[in-house]
């Protein structure tokens, strides 16, 4: 509402009581009050079109969307809003706010990214080798004569080859062992899952784990330690999650494996091996996301003789992202 106040009327009444002194001024008093009224009238109805044309400036539409979410197509139609525009979202559709020629743009984007996510095939791979190796040699035995005896034991090792030399009561025994251990692990895991969306899948086994505990206690006045034997379960899961996103024939890829296993060297512990990364390459190839890569060595010397050991443990994980049939 346009509300225009002339205060100017007691100066009217002024002219009133003068028009019966001076008509002619009277008469122009009036034609000036007129001028004004019609101007202040015409200046009301320019800024009511003003008004209705203004609130025409923008549009408001509501628009269903048939594959993306509000979530997905938000951050890419924010930016093409005009200056006075808006946009949210509601169950599926878009609310939009903005200029008539906006909105038509508006539309032309979302038909170009509103479309069917591609289903995507997600593979990966984790592998670990590990090689061991050791060796043993000592020499052992009794040699003396006349003036004495120098006699070394062996540790009786009924394993490897042996090699005595021996002339009367001398005796001169030569130990070899050698053994090496190879293994590899290969855990592959595969998941469907469309374009842009975030898939999670794991497999494991539960496994019971022996623990003591020592408890404190008060018997008698007496402080007591009780050493309680229990168990428990532990989950020893491998598992991997995956969120992709395409861009034509390329694949960019948040992906988080983690593998677990049971040691067979030390009872009762896990190896645990996790990677956390975003990796892009292109659809149908493997991509090398990870790798660990462990070496070590160790030599013993005994009374006359050597033992040395190697290990060797690499571990590798890699992901192919297919386009699934």
């Amino acid at each position: 509402m346009i509300i225009i106040r002339i205060s100017n009327i007691p100066e009217w009444r002024k002219l009133i009581a003068l028009n019966q002194v001076n008509a002619p001024m009277l008469t122009r008093a009036w034609s000036f009050l007129v001028s004004i009224r019609w101007r202040a009238l015409h200046a009301a109805a320019l800024l009511c079109v003003a008004g209705v044309a203004g609130s025409q400036s923008t549009v408001l539409e509501v628009i269903p969307l048939r594959y993306r979410t509000a979530q997905e197509v938000i951050p890419v139609i924010q930016p093409m809003l005009a200056r006075e525009g808006s946009v949210s979202g509601l169950q599926g559709q878009l609310i939009v706010r903005t200029t008539p020629a906006n909105l038509e743009e508006v539309k032309r984007i979302l038909a170009s990214i509103d479309t069917a996510p591609r289903q995507l095939l997600i593979t990966v791979r984790q592998d670990a080798d590990s090689d061991r190796s050791r060796a043993n040699t000592e020499v052992s035995g009794s040699v003396g004569g006349e003036h004495g005896r120098v006699t070394v034991p062996g540790s009786n090792n009924p394993r490897g080859g042996n090699v005595v030399i021996g002339e009367g009561d001398n005796r001169v025994r030569v130990q070899g062992a050698d053994g090496r251990s190879v293994e590899s692990d290969r855990n592959t895991q595969t998941v469907r899952v469309m374009e842009g969306r975030e898939a999670f899948v794991h497999v494991g086994q539960s496994v019971p784990v022996r623990e003591r505990q020592v408890r404190r206690v008060v018997i008698n006045g007496q402080l007591v330690e009780q050493v309680v034997d229990g168990t428990q379960y532990r989950d020893i899961t491998t598992g991997v999650y995956v969120l992709p996103r395409l861009s034509g024939d390329r694949v960019m890829l948040d992906i988080s494996p983690q593998r677990e296993t049971l040691s067979r060297q030390i009872p009762g512990a896990v190896n645990v091996q996790g990677l956390v990364t975003t990796v892009s390459g292109r659809l149908g190839e493997w991509m090398e996301i990870g790798g660990i890569s462990q070496n070590a060595s160790g030599q013993q010397t005994v009374l006359i003789g050597r033992k040395t050991t190697a290990t060797r443990d690499d571990r590798r994980v890699l992901v192919k992202v297919e386009e699934a049939r």
